[in-house]
Order: structure tokens, then sequence, then C-alpha cells
């Protein structure tokens, strides 16, 4: 991993970026959050910080995918969120009173990240309370979210959660999905048994809703899925601004 002082080139991106978060005023400046930002190039697997350190810095991914896990008391990674090109990462963090980040985050490909310092942030919420009203609009959203994800855990199946999970990823890709996770990690995040995952799988290519194997699928009968899922929502995976997951 390298840091780049944040060049003249990339600063209208940064500042496009920004700006482009739902949440974001317009009476906000960018300017004063720049002033101590810096370009960080990143390979696949590159730890961007780990579960714990010292959280000194909030990031914007400006391309890639940055995964963020979280380590269980069973010693298992388990990935909890993807962050993708013009989201955040980590920005309420900065806000946490122990100063540690809860969870590591993790290069899934070759990315680029603007950082930015945690005191920084601070004064300029202090100076442009604006700012500061779209960081607690932020942590409301993220808690909504969570609540709704609880909500469909505890009220929910396995069949219905992965049935919701395939269904979404076609809604960006069509009846060809791909498993940004293992399907280990794919179990944890969707909260069933690993076993109850492939089970699951397998009676679905014999009954014909879908084909494939690992991580590469296609449905053929999505309206059998559309059956199975009925109105369930499937725990946020990344498609929220920020870090729309246990570390905003």
């Amino acid at each position: 991993m390298r840091n780049i002082k944040t060049a003249r080139m990339n600063v209208e991106a940064v500042q496009v970026m920004l700006a482009s978060h739902p949440l974001w005023s317009q009476t906000i400046p960018i300017e004063p959050l720049l002033a101590d930002a810096s370009i960080t190039a990143l390979q696949k697997g590159d730890c961007v910080f780990r579960q714990g350190q010292r959280a000194d810095y909030w990031y914007l991914v400006m391309c890639g995918r940055i995964d963020t896990l979280r380590i269980g008391i069973d010693g298992e990674d388990r990935i909890l969120h993807h962050a993708l090109p013009g989201q955040w990462l980590a920005p309420i963090v900065m806000f946490m009173p122990h100063r540690t980040y809860p969870v590591e985050a993790r290069a899934a490909e070759d990315s680029t990240l603007c950082r930015f310092g945690r005191d920084n942030l601070h004064q300029t919420c202090l100076d442009h309370p604006q700012l500061a009203l779209c960081m607690l609009a932020l942590a409301a959203d993220v808690l909504h979210q969570r609540i709704d994800d609880v909500d469909t855990l505890a009220s929910t199946s396995a069949a219905q959660r992965l049935a919701a999970y395939l269904l979404k990823l076609a809604n960006k890709t069509g009846m060809r999905v791909e498993f940004p996770l293992s399907q280990r990690q794919l179990a944890a995040k969707l909260g069933i048994r690993a076993e109850t995952l492939n089970r699951l799988l397998a009676d679905w290519q014999k009954l014909g809703y879908l084909e494939g194997r690992g991580r590469a699928w296609r449905i053929t009968t999505p309206r059998a899925l559309e059956t199975l899922a009925g109105n369930v929502a499937c725990p946020a995976d990344g498609t929220a601004q920020a870090l729309s997951a246990p570390i905003p």
C-alpha cells in the first residue's frame, strides 16, 4: 500500500464523489476536508485498517472494492459490507469515543482511496454545523438499516433470505450472477449454516431453479425464487452509501 499526496488532477474527482453523497448538502464546503487528504493505492488483499487499531482516518473509495470484516469469537472472519466507488468508509467511526476501528477493512481488488483525517473532520464539523448534521443523518440511516437487517434475520427462513439475495444480485447483473463472497462467507452474512446454504443450492439445482457451481450461477426460474423470497429484503450488502454496516 502506498500513500500519495492528493494531486491536483485528483481533486475534482474527489470533490464530485464527496458532493454526490445523497446526504450531502450544497451548503457544506468541501475544500476544508481536502486540507489533509491523500490518495492511497492498494493491491488486492492489502489491509486498510485492522480491528482494534486506532481510528485516525476515514476514506472515500475512488475505484475498486473494499470489504469490511469482523473477527468473531470463533476466530472466523465474517464479511459485513462491500464499500464501492463513491462510497465512504468509516466516517462515523471518527466520532466513537473509544477511537478504535470495530472491524477490519481489506481491498477485495486493486483499489484507490482518498484518506481524510479525524481531527480535520471534527474541526470542519465545528466550523460548519451542516456537516455535523450530515454525519448525524448518516448514523441514523445506518441504524435504520441495521434494525431492518435484524428484523429480517429474526422473521424469515434461510430459503427466503437466500432467494432474496440471489434476486438482488440478478437485479444488478441479469440472470447470471456471481457471489462476491465464498459460500462460507455468504452463509455467515445471511445468518445460516454453510451446510444449509449448500443444501439449498443443490436442491434448487435439482428443481431447475438454478444452474452453476461455486460462485457462478444462472437463475433459470426467477418466478420460483420470487415466490420463495416473498417480500423479504436482503440484509445490506454494500449498496448503501458510506460504510453502511456496523462501521459507518
